[in-house]
């Protein structure tokens, strides 16, 4: 703890930010499904959530754009400022007396878009006041408290969204108003105005601004990489449950019943202690790999994991293999994002932020393409797509490292 104290103080202050807006949009984000097929129906909800993807996906782009061109507190402002409102929206149309579910989905659209915009300018934020030597264990601690406000903010939901709905919303408000409140008063900009692009800030200066990333070889090689990355550990939310769902030999433990989708909950409750109380010490047992290293090793670890789990139905090699991965989880997560880090222009830090963002839905569709080839290719053959995703992401990180060493002996 005293490494956080000696952090630069907007670290400290966006890990605070951080706590607060994932475990409010944990506790209602959820949930919220359930919430739109009550009102709306299966098949509208699901137009709708496409839609606030693809909204949250444009507004990430253009706020990747400004933060190298308003600087990174002015994004940071105006994403969570319209964080806030959505929520505000969202909990006044959830009242004892008047209920709309029509303005909340547009109070959540806003919340949504709003946090979007702001993540590219609170990374490139971070970046900016870190080092090579200290961003390791910045990345760690992220991720450590990024489990922490899941586990709070998914508890909190599934205790109050259904019997204390309209004080949940207020308090996710309120949660949003707080983090407007701190990047307004405390948080100082870290862009130094001789960085600033001279650009504009329509569609086509958006556009003309990325087109330095897709020139950019060795940070493409990286995204290749983060894709394949997204492909593993999206698995829990994609094939993995449907296959715990479908094939899972239900079996009674501590006097609960264990079926597939009760499972797959343990498997995550498992990853996120396991990360709460252990995240610290796996930082100092593997500080002394290179980042190379224990991206390697953990991608391999994670992904061959989730592999062995697409063949699994039994509840103790479950387990086990949920131990395991979460070992992966632990060693990859702090590396592979501080090599991201390194691998960025930093005079364009939120551009490609922005675009790191873009990838992941690419990702995620493929991952649930498993899911709609696995009629075909069965359990083997989403374990073998899954270990070929492993040794892409792999290899494309050796890849872009190798560029980046490359780069450095010039």
């Amino acid at each position: 703890m005293s490494e956080f104290f000696k952090l630069d103080r907007n670290i400290q202050l966006r890990m605070v930010i951080m706590f607060i807006t994932i475990a409010i949009g944990s506790s209602v984000g959820p949930n919220m499904t359930i919430y739109y097929v009550a009102y709306f129906g299966a098949g509208i909800t699901g137009i709708l959530l496409v839609f606030v993807q693809v909204a949250g996906f444009i507004a990430g782009l253009y706020g990747g754009h400004l933060a190298d061109v308003w600087g990174r507190k002015r994004v940071m402002l105006s994403g969570i400022g319209a964080m806030a409102v959505g929520y505000t929206i969202a909990a006044t149309m959830n009242s004892p007396m008047y209920i709309n579910p029509y303005v909340t989905f547009f109070g959540f659209l806003l919340a949504t878009v709003g946090m979007s915009f702001a993540s590219p300018a609170e990374e490139a934020m971070m970046i900016d006041v870190s080092t090579l030597k200290n961003r390791k264990f910045i990345y760690a601690m992220m991720y450590w408290v990024i489990n922490l406000s899941v586990m709070i903010g998914a508890a909190l939901g599934g205790w109050f969204f259904k019997t204390a709905r309209f004080e949940l919303l207020i308090g996710t408000a309120i949660g949003a108003i707080i983090s407007l409140i701190i990047v307004m008063i405390w948080v100082t900009e870290t862009f130094q105005k001789e960085k600033r692009q001279n650009t504009g800030q329509s569609v086509l200066d958006v556009l003309k601004s990325y087109r330095t990333v897709f020139s950019d070889q060795r940070y493409l090689k990286f995204m290749v990489a983060g894709v394949g990355a997204v492909v593993i550990f999206s698995s829990p939310d994609y094939y993995l449950a449907a296959h715990l769902a479908e094939t899972f030999h239900s079996v009674t433990v501590l006097g609960i019943q264990i079926f597939g989708q009760r499972m797959l909950s343990v498997i995550t409750i498992v990853n996120t202690v396991m990360i709460v109380l252990l995240m610290g010490t796996m930082t100092k047992l593997f500080s002394n790999w290179s980042n190379l290293k224990a991206s390697l090793v953990g991608i391999a670890i994670q992904g061959s994991s989730f592999a062995l789990m697409f063949l699994l139905n039994d509840f103790w090699p479950l387990f086990i293999v949920a131990i395991v991965l979460t070992i992966g989880e632990m060693i990859v997560t702090p590396a592979n994002q501080s090599l991201r880090a390194e691998m960025m222009n930093q005079n364009k830090v939120g551009v490609y932020s922005g675009f790191s963002a873009a990838t992941r839905p690419l990702g995620y569709i493929l991952s649930s393409g498993i899911v709609s080839i696995s009629i075909f290719i069965g359990h083997i053959g989403a374990a073998i797509l899954l270990l070929v995703a492993t040794g892409v992401s792999m290899w494309f990180t050796y890849l872009a490292v190798v560029m980046l060493r490359e780069n450095r002996t010039k």
